[in-house]
Parts: C-alpha cells; structure tokens; sequence
C-alpha cells in the first residue's frame, strides 16, 4: 500500500474514533495551560497611602517590584485604574494589615473586612479598571464595594480590552500620565485578586463583581457578595472577551442571575473562546432571602444558575459547593452549558467544548445540568454557524434537590439532554430529593418544537451514561418510551446499546412501570445510603457493582470529599 494511502486510512481512523462512529468513550481535552498564583511578595520600593491619601498617584508612580500599601480602615473614593507599566516584575496592592488576614490559600470573609482597606466607587464606573496591556499585578486583602447611595454600578472590578468603562479610564490616564497608549485589543494579563472582599449591599445594585476578561486572570481566595441587578442579569465573575487562561479557585460567589458565566457577550467584534480554565473549590451560593414571595414574574431579581458556559473550552469544574438555586428568570438549572452569543449570531467563538466536570456538590437545586447542542436562536441567514458543544464528562457530582414544594421550587431535572448531544459522559453521578420524595426526571430527553416522533435520525450520538444513581428511570418527551426500547430511540446511535447504558441503579416510586433494561443495570423500590444527615451519599443498598469499572454505582463519597477539600490539593 502506498504511504499516502496508509497515512489517509489511519487518519480516517483516528477521526472515525474521536467523532464517536464506533462509539469510543470521549475524553475531553484538560487545561493546557494553569495560572500560576504562587505568593511571591515583591522586595522594591513600597509606597504607603494613607487615609485622605491621592491612591492614583500612588498606582501610577510604583513600578515593576514595587507594593503599594493602603492604611488598613481607611476608604479611598475613586474610580481608580491600574496601568501598563515598563519592565517585568509584579507589582503588589495590598492593606497594611495584611499579616492579619487568612494566609494565602485560605478563604477570606466579611469578617476580616476592618484587616483591610476599603475602595469605594461613588458612581457607574469601576471602582478597579485594569487598562489594556497591564500586567503583573495582584490585588490583596481589599474590600471593594459602592459608596452609600451610588447609583447602580456596571462592574466593581473590571479586567478588560475593550469596553465604555475602559475607554473612560483610558482618556483619563492619558491626560495624566501619556498621550499614546496601547491598543485595545491588547489583553492585561497576569492579574491577580487574592483575598478581596468584593460586594454591593442588599439595597444597591452592582451588575457583575468581578470582569475577568484577561490572559491569565485569577480570582483566588475572595468573598464575593451581594451582586445584583433589578433591570439585567448579574454576575459574580462574568469572562467573555478572552483567549484564556482563567483561574477562579477557593472563592464564595453570590450573585442573583448567575454566580459565574463564560460567554454570551461581546457580539460579532468579539472572536475569542475563553480557554483553559480551572474553577476549583468554589461556595457558589445564593441566600434563600432572595426567593420572592410571589411566584408571579415580575421578580425584584431574576434568578437563573450557579454556572454557565456559553462559550469555553479545556474547563476543569471540580470541588465546588453550588448551592441554592430555585425557578425565577428560568426553571432553576444549577448548571448550564448552552452555546450561545448575545446575538445569536453564531460563530467560530460559539463553543463548548471539553468540559469536566466532576465531583461537585448540587444542594438545595431545583435541577442539575443542562445541555445544548448548538445556539437554538442562531437563525439562517443571517446566522450562519450556529456554533457546537461536544465532549463533556459529568462524573462523581452529588445532586440533591430541593424539597418538593419548598418556595421556589418546580419540577426536578437531573440532567437534561439536549438532541443531537454528542460524545458525552454521564458517570458515578447521585441525584436524590432532600425528603426523599419523588422526582420528577433523573434524564430527561429534552426535543425542540416540531421535532418528529419517533424521531428520523438518531436523537443523540455516543452518548454514555454508566454507573449512576438515578432519582428516577430516564425518560423524554414521550412518556411512554421507558427501558430498553424508549432508550434505543433517546441514545440508540452507535450501537450496541448495552455497552453505553450500563451500571445504573434507578428508583422506581410506587406506581411507575418496571420495563425492561440492558444488562447490568437496576431498578429499586428501595435505596439507602451510608449516613444522608451527616452528607455521605454513599450507596449502601443495593450495593451494585456490576459497573463498568466494578465499583459501587453512584459517587465515591471518599474521592467527593478529598476533592472537596482545599488541603488535599490539585
């Protein structure tokens, strides 16, 4: 055989294989790359502000090696920027009283709030800007917040190339310091927020805390609160225009719409896919104070997700507490992986692709994760790629619903899939109501309008879902297609059937039907687990292990808590 033929058959090959045809299980690509947040403190010059101090003056004279320290209890009013600066080295921002906050690596609160000092924005514009082309530089130990009676803030810190709030710092340091500046394409990079306490307050309205739109952006260890917006959705930490990467590690998160998003802004002048991204050990949490009395919309905030992906790539999600998420601006998915622009209008940065997710908890959430294949609103022709979303592991993730009539609550969804959903991974996930009532879905086959039935083409492709415990048997938009034969339609696409269905253990509630499954799978009337009171989900009954991989259906409790925990490491 000719080598250009040998070399065209095996490329077949491997793209037969990564495309799902002989239905290979998909690995998504991990970060490539991390964001390294090493404590390395400066050892220049130190320029110390007090309180009635010019900050400004202070951010624009320190150079590369330098700190500038901030009396600890003193408040700064401004709209201050942080700017390119010549040479190499990192330059610190930090409070006085440093040495009296949680060491690095440990979670900052409120009530470390008089160890730091305060920046306070007094109207619209950033409290924090960081320009275009700044670099190195990390921001300690302070609370950042509106002044009393500011109008609605746009964001409290705000790492951007290209935005109003930028461009009105830009004109204002080039009067100060430089007439030319960089262009605005170019990214800050290196930036990081480290034990900040970074919030609005119950009576105003702070649209995002944190825009992380940089190279190598890292939030770490900061307590992040009261974030939200009576007119727009709101974001505790919003990325959308940046090729990566992002590092959002140890940090409480508490906004109203979605506690972090990637994606969904920017338009058609924006052609960046956020990329490489480690979110790990994150409370994202929303109070139960903000559930309306009325479940009439208009809400006073609208609530909709712990997380959102509407366009990434190369994510690790792992460790994290998402907590709290009820039916407001949608029906109450903790997680959401949706391809989608703010226009829909398509395009090369319309992607969600190689996402992991695993070991994480979902507590007190009307319903798990949610799938889309591609923008549902990318309409021909004046959309012409309506973008993709392939290669998801969802693996060891607690699921625990909200009690059943509880105020905010609707109709329980472990995992939506989405038609057309290819090469995803579905494992070692529990899901289980907090009073042990019945759920209405564990998966639910989700169709579109008009969507033929039964349908003319494969509904999924290499589809796997192995070793759960599911709430209840998977079921769709035809109620009646149960076990084996409503599986063959869902994720019939590649055969065989059994090899990608395999090691569940699924609730059946006293009056459902008892269909017939693939091999080595299970329904029960009956399941119990280790210790429920004290969080181990832990399968006890029935100890099913005829698995893939022959451990227990279900999470392993002990790998859940060594990820949660910020002590056991990467």
């Amino acid at each position: 055989m000719p080598i250009l033929t040998r070399i065209s058959c095996s490329l077949l090959l491997w793209l037969t294989i990564a495309t799902g045809v002989l239905g290979q299980q998909p690995v998504p690509e991990m970060p490539r790359v991390y964001v390294d947040t090493s404590y390395r403190h400066p050892e220049g010059a130190r320029i110390f502000v007090r309180n009635g101090g010019d900050l400004q003056s202070a951010l624009d004279a320190v150079n590369p090696g330098g700190t500038v320290i901030l009396e600890a209890g003193a408040t700064f009013i401004g709209n201050f920027a942080l700017a390119p600066k010549t040479g190499t080295g990192w330059i610190y921002i930090e409070s006085s009283a440093i040495d009296s906050l949680a060491r690095p690596g440990r979670r900052t609160s409120p009530a470390e709030a008089k160890y730091m000092a305060r920046v306070q924005t007094p109207n619209s514009t950033s409290a924090i800007a960081v320009l275009p082309g700044a670099a190195n530089y990390r921001i300690i130990g302070l609370e950042i917040t509106p002044s009393e009676g500011a109008p609605r803030v746009y964001h409290l810190v705000n790492i951007d190339s290209a935005s109003s709030d930028v461009e009105s710092h830009l004109r204002d340091f080039a009067q100060r310091v430089a007439p030319a500046l960089v262009g605005q394409d170019q990214f800050p990079h290196n930036i990081t927020i480290d034990r900040c306490y970074i919030h609005g307050s119950e009576k105003q309205d702070v649209r995002q805390g944190v825009v992380a739109n940089g190279i190598a952006v890292a939030v770490i260890d900061s307590y992040i609160s009261d974030i939200h917006d009576s007119t727009m959705d709101s974001q505790g930490i919003l990325v959308y225009r940046t090729p990566g990467p992002i590092k959002i590690v140890n940090n409480l998160v508490s906004s109203t719409t979605e506690n972090i998003m990637f994606g969904g802004a920017g338009g058609t002048t924006n052609p960046y896919v956020p990329s490489d991204i480690e979110i790990r050990w994150n409370w994202l949490f929303k109070p139960l104070s903000w559930i309306p009395l009325t479940t009439i919309p208009p809400f006073k905030w609208s609530v909709k997700n712990n997380l959102e992906f509407k366009s990434a790539q190369r994510a690790i999600v792992t460790g994290n507490l998402l907590e709290n998420n009820w039916k407001s601006g949608q029906i109450g998915y903790s997680v959401v992986l949706t391809p989608r622009t703010a226009d829909d209008q398509g395009g090369p940065n319309t992607v969600v692709d190689d996402i992991t997710i695993e070991s994480n908890i979902l507590k007190n959430v009307v319903s798990g994760f949610s799938t889309l294949e591609q923008d549902d609103g990318c309409k021909p022709p004046s959309c012409k790629w309506p973008g993709e979303e392939k290669r998801l592991k969802i693996d060891n993730n607690l699921i625990l619903f909200m009690p059943s009539k509880s105020p905010g609550w609707d109709r329980n969804w472990g995992f939506s899939v989405a038609v057309n959903l290819t090469d995803v991974v579905f494992q070692h996930n529990t899901m289980v109501l907090a009073d042990y009532s019945t759920a209405d879905q564990s998966l639910w086959f989700n169709s579109v309008q008009g969507w033929p039935w039964p349908p003319l083409q494969p509904y999924t492709h290499n589809l796997w879902v192995l070793d759960n415990v599911l709430s209840r048997q998977p079921s769709g938009d035809s109620a009646g297609l149960l076990g084996t034969r409503g599986l063959t339609y869902y994720m019939g696409d590649p055969a065989p059937l059994d090899k990608r269905f395999m090691g569940n253990v699924m609730y059946v509630p006293s009056g459902d039907t008892m269909p017939s499954y693939p091999p080595r799978n299970s329904l029960q009337t009956k399941i119990a687990f280790a210790d429920p009171a004290a969080g181990n989900y832990q399968l006890t009954a029935p100890k099913w292990t005829q698995t893939s991989d022959g451990a227990l259906a279900g999470v392993n409790a002990a790998s859940l808590q060594a990820a949660m925990n910020p002590d056991a490491g990467p």
